[in-house]
């Protein structure tokens, strides 16, 4: 039997050399702890565009304009196949996430490591 297919889309957000990182809850059920990059899943046929905006809206509490996808990539987890796409958004507020900071790309090297595929994806292609 093979297993569902979540597909997602990570959204990277310069500042300079910079980029905007979170950090996912200690009771995050994958990655807790780590720093990454905003990430969601599609619902109802979302487009990519369509994520995009809504992790600004919903998840960040800002405005997010996609600009171009980056890379994609897939990754085998336990339960599910993960498809996910990298974007590079546009960000206009300030975050209102619990946990967030600007901060360089060698940030993301310990969610790749842990097995994050955003993480995996930014420093593939940055």
């Amino acid at each position: 039997m093979s297993k569902p297919v979540k597909e997602s889309v990570a959204v990277i957000v310069f500042n300079g050399d910079q980029i905007l990182l979170i950090r996912r809850s200690d009771d995050d059920d994958e990655l807790p702890g780590i720093w990454g990059l905003p990430a969601g899943t599609s619902r109802d046929k979302e487009t990519a565009e369509d994520i995009i905006v809504r992790i600004g809206r919903d998840k960040l509490g800002v405005k997010l304009v996609p600009v171009r996808m980056l890379a994609s990539g897939t990754q085998n987890r336990p339960r599910y196949r993960l498809n996910m796409e990298l974007w590079e958004a546009s960000m206009e507020g300030t975050p209102k996430y619990p946990q967030w900071q600007w901060g360089p790309r060698d940030l993301l090297r310990t969610g790749a490591a842990s097995g994050s595929l955003c993480c995996e994806l930014a420093l593939q292609r940055l």
